[in-house]
């Protein structure tokens, strides 16, 4: 056995004990649901069994030219999955999403695979049961490239959703995906794709997880434990605004916890659309949330004026749904610290409140 079979050898073992440990972290995880844990560990799976494909192709399969076949079917198999892999990963990271085009795009490179095996469009093995590269090889690689850019926008949609994921560090294990893929496809005896990728998904599931720990279910605003996070963290002048929904017992009561939970939703999902990349918003209580305006805080009046008149404009499609009081103060002024201007925008917000009653009563 030469030393580079050797190393690649160790290689593949080390990726397979790497493999075999991610997919414990991941079905030991309680933080993430089912329904992802098991993408996840799909990924990881299929990952481990073509990396034993990858060795048993390039160590055996050229010293016995009667495995052509199994040879051929496993190339085929690899080709096939590669690229459904980013895809998967997006899809949990984003479920909201669902992109026709890039289905589409898969199903076709998974026929062209399967039409491969009999026409050597993608890839051939010759007589001698060696690998080669077809004249097709590029569209595959089109095609993973495009499920990488998919996977590559879905993770900064989802940053903008949930506030949560640090894109500097999703472009950096990005970047280590593209360079890990590419050494291969420079130089194809080094065989460097498989550990690559199979390092890639974990650093994705810490990511999520992270994401998940720190996000609201209910809402897909930040929790409190980010909240807290950030108390403790943060020391920048900011806005603070601090938002509670009107009545939202009497809402519960009437019409139930359901309908309580869809309004709450309604609720974030326009605090989000009206502070979009200004502000963190976050979910602090029942009904009560949080914004910290830290990017154009003198423009924090408007916001709140524009999320009033989206929330009325949301009452008279939907006259059951409450309406809600904010309440504005800043950190950082006059010698004003972030806790105190909490307290001061809770006291603001509840005069707001009491002065939308009075004016309901005399109306």
């Amino acid at each position: 056995m030469s030393d580079y079979v050797q190393l690649f050898t160790g290689i593949c073992a080390l990726s397979l004990l790497f493999a075999t440990a991610s997919m414990i972290l991941v079905a030991s995880n309680r933080t993430v649901d089912h329904n992802a844990r098991a993408v996840f560990l799909f990924c990881i799976a299929t990952v481990a069994v073509i990396t034993v494909f990858d060795w048993f192709d390039y160590v055996v399969c050229p010293t016995i030219p009667q495995l052509r076949g199994f040879h051929v079917g496993t190339m085929a198999f690899t080709f096939a999955l590669a690229p459904v892999l980013p895809v998967a990963i997006a899809h949990t990271i984003f479920p909201e999403r669902y992109v026709k085009w890039v289905v589409v795009i898969l199903v076709l490179q998974a026929l062209l695979e399967v039409a491969t095996v009999f026409g050597g469009f993608v890839f051939w093995v010759d007589e001698s049961n060696v690998y080669h590269r077809g004249p097709l090889y590029a569209a595959y690689m089109a095609v993973y490239s495009i499920s990488a850019l998919y996977l590559s926008y879905e993770s900064i949609k989802a940053g903008r959703t949930y506030q949560s994921v640090n894109n500097l560090s999703i472009a950096s294990i990005l970047l280590f995906l593209a360079l890990g893929v590419g050494v291969q496809v420079i130089n194809p005896t080094i065989r460097t794709t498989w550990p690559t990728v199979v390092l890639v998904i974990t650093l994705y599931f810490v990511f999520y997880s992270e994401m998940v720990l720190r996000t609201d279910a209910l809402t897909r605003l930040l929790n409190r434990r980010s909240y807290d996070d950030f108390l403790d963290r943060n020391h920048a002048p900011c806005a603070v605004v601090l938002i509670d929904v009107d009545n939202f017992k009497h809402v519960n009561d009437t019409y139930g916890h359901r309908y309580g939970d869809v309004c709450l939703q309604t609720i974030a999902r326009l605090i989000r659309r009206v502070f979009g990349g200004a502000a963190l918003c976050f979910r602090t209580g029942g009904d009560e949330f949080t914004v910290m305006v830290t990017k154009h805080r003198d423009q924090t009046e408007e916001y709140v004026e524009r999320l009033h008149e989206l929330v009325d404009k949301a009452c008279s499609a939907d006259p059951r749904l409450p309406t809600v009081s904010a309440g504005i103060a800043r950190s950082g002024a006059d010698g004003v610290d972030l806790r105190a201007a909490l307290l001061q925008a809770d006291a603001n917000m509840y005069e707001t409140k009491r002065a939308r009653k009075a004016r309901a009563n005399t109306s």
